[in-house]
């Protein structure tokens, strides 16, 4: 297989018994060995074989659970099909990526596991909070974009947070960002500790109201060093979703804003 099916090798032993690695490996076989060589040849040795593998399982997790975002209200269309190919474009992962993806969706659309079990074995093999942050924005992406959030898809991306191991003020701020949280449970909503922005901002940051000013600003400012560029390239995020993290950084700025006026610190 060569260099590149040792690093796929890789990647299914580190995934060995999991769903995803299931998934990923029916996708792929020997196909990947020819499609990432020119691909694995440019990115060095060590640490850029390593970034490359974890890219492809971060590639892997957002195709999987598309294609079970795209099979909320039952069976996935064509017309269903042709909508998340085209998310594809939209997210600039195209060539031999693009064709990966679809290979991925394909197969979990047919397959019986669900969009939290993917979701579970995504966040087993150690993402950072950051880059599952992003693979979640683009779930709410998908869901979003046919201009309206079914209820089944909203459903999911309540539910989903505590899969991906995230905050559930992400669910929050996602759905006020995006207009549609007050439609869908305005009594809950209501009911939340959340502030007027849909979300809690000690929550975003990930710490209790109860934190010292220094441990609020310790906790903001290795928020903002997990968003850097070479940390979420570390990470497997592809280049082509580095533009993610900038709207991951202005939530992330708009609470510690927030915290710092009720705090009245400098």
């Amino acid at each position: 297989m060569g260099r590149i099916g040792a690093s796929i090798g890789g990647i299914l032993g580190g995934l060995r018994g999991s769903i995803l690695g299931v998934i990923i490996g029916a996708a792929i076989g020997d196909w990947i060995e020819n499609k990432f060589r020119g691909e694995s040849k440019s990115s060095g040795k060590g640490a850029g074989r390593r970034a490359g593998e974890s890219e492809l399982v971060v590639l892997g997790a957002i195709a999987a659970m598309m294609s079970k975002m795209a099979k909320a209200d039952g069976v996935v269309t064509p017309i269903e099909i042709r909508h998340c190919e085209r998310a594809f474009d939209r997210l600039g992962i195209g060539g031999e990526k693009r064709e990966y993806c679809i290979r991925v969706f394909r197969r979990a659309k047919g397959g019986s596991h669900t969009i939290y079990e993917y979701a579970d074995s995504f966040a087993d093999t150690g993402p950072a909070q950051s880059v599952r942050d992003i693979v979640y924005d683009i779930l709410w992406d998908v869901a979003c974009a046919d201009g309206e959030v079914s209820p089944e898809e909203f459903e999911i991306l309540e539910r989903i947070t505590a899969n991906l191991r995230i905050p559930r003020a992400q669910f929050l701020w996602q759905s006020a960002r995006r207009g549609v949280g007050g439609r869908r449970d305005e009594s809950r909503r209501a009911s939340s500790s959340a502030d007027s922005s849909g979300s809690d901002p000690y929550e975003i940051l990930g710490v209790g109201r109860r934190a010292s000013d220094e441990e609020v600003r310790k906790a903001y400012r290795e928020k903002a060093k997990s968003l850097h560029p070479d940390i979420l390239r570390a990470q497997g995020l592809p280049e082509e979703l580095m533009g993610r993290a900038n709207e991951q950084m202005a939530k992330i700025n708009d609470a510690w804003a927030e915290i710092k006026r009720e705090r009245g610190m400098r």
